[in-house]
Parts: structure tokens; sequence; C-alpha cells
């Protein structure tokens, strides 16, 4: 409690000065033998915390302080100025894990490590191995209407992008930057048949985006509209905004269900969204609750009637 009180008195201080917080801390470890084994038993050694004045100093990577000196925030930038984030914690001395990365899941999150520097330097040669992957998503991001993932990061490694009103592209990116599990969502025998014959010319060559353009036919990608039933506009900051709820639960996003309501509907008068767990638990329900077979519900849509059909899982 003495270590806590102190430090938001020094914060208070000077709340930008990281130096002058390394000086105070290093003034209460070294004045006291009994401060110092209060202090390096709670929370971090006196090595550690002169590691990262030198880091720090070097400013190559920036460190942050989380609520206590044991979590630690790494902000480290790429040869093209992408900012990536990672959060470590001290164990104890010379054991320090990664807890999180804005970064696809790596085998990094399951090691021991002995120092800041030696985390720094295998992050930075894990970074440096995705550049491609890096610039197949931003170019998505930049050059496609991107529909889900919402406020999509690099730790997404799929996009789901907009065709029409009721139909998306879904395509996983791997860390290689190559295109994988290609595949619609919603219903469109126009879309459908064009990527069906288009992913056999699928060119490794290219980058993602100009595949996608030559498969479709498409000269720019197309935006959501505001006239299809389910959708909702408002206006802010003087553009329109689409917001796409679903025609169940009437919400766009649920509790503990990521992901917006999807297109699933075949008809294409309809277009109206569903959430995949809403219209599943619904069609279940019009057949008395008996379990579909494989996993695959069948029914009648919920607005048009027409016949429709929804897995529990995306496919």
């Amino acid at each position: 409690m003495f270590v806590e009180e102190f430090i938001c008195s020094i914060t208070k201080k000077a709340p930008n000065d990281v130096f002058f917080l390394f000086e105070s801390l290093n003034n209460l470890l070294q004045n006291s033998t009994e401060q110092v084994n209060a202090v390096t038993a709670d929370l971090i050694d006196l090595e550690l915390l002169h590691e990262i004045e030198t880091i720090v100093k070097n400013g190559n990577t920036s460190v942050y302080f989380g609520k206590t000196l044991r979590d630690l925030k790494l902000m480290i930038e790429d040869e093209e100025f992408r900012k990536h984030e990672m959060f470590i914690q001290y164990k104890s001395p010379k054991k320090l894990i990664i807890l999180s990365a804005n970064l696809p899941l790596s085998s990094m999150q399951n090691l021991e490590f002995g120092c800041i520097n030696e985390i720094i330097e295998i992050f930075k040669q894990h970074v440096n191995d995705l550049a491609k992957y890096f610039y197949e998503l931003d170019n998505i991001d930049q050059c496609c209407t991107v529909m889900e993932p919402q406020n999509a990061t690099y730790k997404d490694e799929y996009r789901r992008i907009f065709l029409d009103d009721r139909t998306w592209l879904h395509i996983e990116v791997t860390l290689e930057g190559l295109g994988t599990n290609i595949h619609l969502v919603g219903q469109s025998e126009y879309w459908n048949n064009k990527l069906q014959s288009g992913l056999l010319n699928w060119d490794h060559d290219k980058n993602i985006v100009d595949n996608i353009i030559t498969i479709f036919d498409i000269s720019q990608f197309p935006e959501p509209t505001s006239t299809v039933p389910g959708h909702l506009c408002s206006e802010a900051d003087g553009a329109k905004l689409t917001t796409i709820v679903c025609g169940i639960c009437l919400c766009t996003d649920l509790p503990e269900i990521p992901g917006l309501p999807l297109p699933l509907c075949q008809n294409s008068s309809c277009g109206v969204y569903y959430h995949r767990s809403c219209l599943y638990e619904w069609l279940v329900a019009c057949a008395g609750n008996r379990p579909p077979a494989f996993g695959v519900a069948t029914g009648a849509c919920p607005t048009c009637l027409q016949p429709i059909t929804c897995s529990k899982t995306d496919s």
C-alpha cells in the first residue's frame, strides 16, 4: 500500500515525466534495505527497472506501466510505421510472460522470458515476419467496404466484404498473406457463379484485392444502402451512417455473441438480416424444438416466409 501511495504522489507531481518516476523509485529502493525487500517482493527488481529506463532512453520502444509495476505495455513501431501493442507481466526476477498482443496468437504467449529486451527482439522479428499479412489486411481495409469485424485490428485474421445488400464475401488471411476459406455469406446465384469460376483462376502473384476485383469483375467496391429492411440510418458529423439490425431481436449487437447480423435469406426481394444464433433458434423453435439433423435448421424466413436454412455455426 505504501508503494502505491508513493507512486500516486509522484505521478501527481510529474504525471508525464517517466525519468522523474524512475529516479524517485530508485531513491525509494536504495534508501532502505527493508523498503527494497518489500518493494521487490511485491513489484519488480532493480535490474528490470534499470532495463526499462534504458529502453525508454533509447527511444526505440515505448513502455507504459499498468495498474501496478508488474503490468507493462510495450509499443513497437515496424518499418511501415504501424504501431503494435504487447502486454507483459512480471512474475518474478528474470521471469516475464506475454499476456496478449494486437496480433494473431503466437507460441510466444506460452513462453517465459528473462528480460524485456529478449521479448522486444523476438516480438520485432515476429512483426517483420508478418509484413505480407499486414499489407493484405491494410489493402482490404482501405479498398473494400468491410462489414466485419467491427473496428478490425491485426488480431482479426478475417474480413467480410460487402458485395450487395444481401451478400458478403468472407475471406481469411494466412500469416503468410495468402487468402483462404473464401466463401459467400448470404445467398446470391450471381455472385456465387462468379466466385466458383473465379477461384479456379486465383493468382497468388497478385494481392487479394486485385484477385477479388478480377473474380467479381468490379471496378470499385459497393457500399451499403439504406433502402433495405433491417437497416437503420442516422446522421453523424454530416455523414449518413448505416446500422444493420437483426430482423428477429431488432438489435445490432448481442451481449455474448460478437458479430453483426448477416444477410442469410436466399430471397432476393427480402434482404432482411439476422444474427445466425437468432435465426437458428427461431427455426428450431418453429420445428417444435426438435434438434435439427447435422446441425442445420430448416424452415421459413420470419420475414418473407420463403424456405431458409441456417447452421448453428458459420460455414
